[in-house]
């Protein structure tokens, strides 16, 4: 069995679906392709912070997906020392002033339908297993299907597998093992002291790490811990479960949970952070979102640079199919793209983790932000990811954070 189309898309998570809602609008033929039938469950934090919600109103979805999700007004983020530093989710440009909460069982349904109602082609349990290649050019990928062994070729492959790499090892597309950070999470009903904020614990927690309360419904909230390796360093915990474990039983939790219930079991996923040395792009091929590494190293959060990515991605694709351009030049124009738009954000967050993730550090930020209003936004703003964290080494803020 074999298929042709214009754009091939492997995995429908919202940097799949994303960019095969982009293409189906410009009126090319795209085919998605997920190994699992939708609506299917993923392990995440399921936070949608203002810049994701951004590109899902550009997309003319937001509205469907905030009557979906529990809206997000502000934050907590908790000092190694207990002390709050809390906000409104304070305004940025024109990035929507709040942000949602909303399990990726809907979400990701609600991007993977809105492709499909815009014109692309979804098959499920359709699992890809190696690339096509003509020469160095990528034509498409092999897969296992229900009805067999089939080949599905395209001008372009997209690939959006998320932080799984297993296709990506077998198809040579990944040149070196890349650097992963881990968590866990669980959904519980009946948590203590919810809001309409959302919750970061940085007291509960080994650096660089920290615990999440990220509610559902005023009763109900995602719970989960991460840890993110330094470059060069081992990962100090077994399992994502012994962190998440270390976290609910922590005393600022065990309270809050004494009267809930888990309503699912503890799942735990890696976090892919590694984009600054990612290769991103072959003739014929684009990565996206956690496939290229695309997870912010400081907070784990994905879903806003995925839809980014399928910007970048849509924007990169859209003249090289209409106008027949050479899969060559296209490779490289996407990882100039991608790379601008991205890559100085990357480093600086990388370099601001390790100077700030330190206990003391961290302390004297939460003082000075109680006392000066501009360092209590831009930590927000970083959490946020609405800023550039090199505004967070200022030698003001270094002053400010310094005598608190």
């Amino acid at each position: 069995m074999s298929t042709t189309c214009d754009v091939l898309v492997i995995g429908a998570g919202p940097a799949g679906s994303a960019t095969a809602y982009f293409l189906a609008q410009q009126g090319f033929d795209v085919l998605l392709l997920d190994k699992s039938e939708f609506p299917r469950d993923k392990t995440c934090g399921d936070g949608l912070t203002p810049r994701a919600l951004a590109v899902l109103r550009h997309m003319r979805l937001l509205d469907k997906v905030t009557a979906a999700g529990f809206k997000i007004s502000g934050i907590h983020i908790y000092a190694p020392n207990g002390q709050c530093i809390s906000s409104p989710i304070p305004p940025w440009g024109d990035l929507p002033q709040f942000a949602l909460v909303l399990p990726r069982y809907q979400l990701d349904d609600l991007i993977r339908a809105h492709a499909v109602e815009a014109g692309a082609e979804f098959r499920p349990r359709v699992d890809a297993t190696d690339v096509l290649r003509e020469g160095n050019h990528v034509v498409g990928v092999r897969a296992s299907t229900p009805e067999g062994p089939a080949e599905f070729r395209a001008r372009y492959t997209v690939v959006a597998t998320g932080a799984s790499v297993g296709f990506l090892e077998r198809a040579r597309l990944l040149p070196s093992s890349p650097l992963f950070g881990r968590a866990a999470r669980a959904y519980y009903e009946g948590v203590g002291e919810l809001s309409d904020y959302i919750e970061f614990h940085l007291e509960s927690m080994p650096l660089p790490g920290y615990g999440w309360v990220f509610p559902t419904s005023p009763t109900a909230a995602n719970v989960g811990a991460g840890y993110f390796a330094r470059a060069g360093q081992a990962i100090r915990h077994n399992s994502p479960r012994q962190l998440f474990d270390e976290f609910i039983g922590h005393p600022v939790m065990t309270g809050r949970l004494r009267e809930a219930r888990a309503s699912g079991p503890v799942k735990g996923y890696p976090l892919r952070f590694d984009f600054p040395t990612a290769r991103v792009a072959f003739p014929g091929l684009l990565l996206l979102g956690e496939a290229a590494g695309l997870v912010n190293p400081l907070t784990g959060e994905g879903i806003d640079y995925a839809l980014e990515s399928a910007e970048v991605g849509a924007e990169v694709l859209t003249p090289a199919v209409r106008h027949s351009l050479s899969p060559h030049s296209t490779a490289q124009k996407y990882v100039r793209a991608l790379r601008h738009r991205f890559l100085r954000t990357f480093t600086t967050i990388s370099r601001v983790r390790d100077v700030y993730f330190r206990a003391w550090l961290l302390n004297r930020a939460a003082r000075a932000a109680v006392h000066h209003a501009d360092v209590q936004q831009t930590l927000v703003q970083v959490c946020l990811g609405n800023i550039d964290p090199a505004q967070s080494l200022s030698p003001k803020m270094l002053l400010q954070i310094a005598f608190g």
